[in-house]
């Protein structure tokens, strides 16, 4: 093995360790944002906010609110890129919590039920400014919900459709199930995408937005809509 090819394996386990460390810390579960919780790492948050910037998406969907603060985040980096007032944020959730009731920013719409059941399906296409037409227009999704591999297939076919040609749909923490983290939980959210890719040649694996941040609880989770 040369030195460069020993240099690098000793930086991909120097990353490895820290991403374990830092997930099991569960630092990020204690993070929020204008006083909301948010259960992001600051890496992906700061993806996020770039490829928000770039796409100026009409409307981000997000499955899995919790405490509310990525709704918010997404808001306010909407507020920030000067989107216009009919770009919303949908959030939507098995049990909205109390902390997410409070959230009052105009752009913020939350729908309560099983993100794969057809009425709520219904609930978040009438709340889109595109009212769901099979474009997806500049749309964004990210799926942050029941983390097992089942559900995340059936999400991914269910909300694919509100993806735009060349913008996003994230599959959150796919770092489950040994990837490095949690090894115990079990086929996630990373097998039900390496599937998907196998099905629907419209996406891709693109980790640009995150590589030199050098972590991400999402890797492997961030599709770009090509076609």
């Amino acid at each position: 093995m040369s030195k460069q090819t020993t240099a690098q394996v000793a930086v991909t386990e120097v990353i490895r360790a820290f991403h374990e460390i830092y997930y099991n810390s569960q630092a990020w579960d204690k993070n929020t944002f204008l006083g909301f919780q948010i259960k992001q790492c600051p890496m992906d948050l700061q993806a996020y906010q770039e490829l928000i910037f770039r796409s100026k998406p009409a409307h981000i969907v997000q499955t899995g609110v919790a405490g509310g603060g990525s709704l918010l985040y997404f808001a306010t980096m909407l507020d920030l890129c000067g989107a216009p007032a009919s770009a919303v944020v949908v959030g939507v959730d098995l049990k909205i919590t109390a902390a997410a009731r409070k959230l009052k920013h105009p752009r913020i719409r939350l729908v309560e039920g099983s993100s794969v059941e057809p009425s709520v399906l219904a609930a978040v296409r009438s709340h889109l400014p595109t009212q769901g037409k099979a474009t997806g227009g500049t749309g964004m999704v990210m799926l942050d919900s029941d983390h097992r591999a089942p559900h995340v297939a059936k999400e991914l076919e269910l909300y694919r459709e509100w993806v735009g040609v060349g913008s996003w749909m994230i599959v959150e923490d796919t770092n489950v199930n040994g990837n490095p983290v949690f090894p115990q939980h079990g086929p996630g959210p990373m097998e039900a995408v390496d599937a998907f890719l196998k099905r629907d040649k419209n996406f891709v694996r693109d980790e640009s937005p995150w590589q030199r941040n050098l972590i991400s609880f999402h890797h492997g989770g961030w599709l770009r809509r090509v076609s």
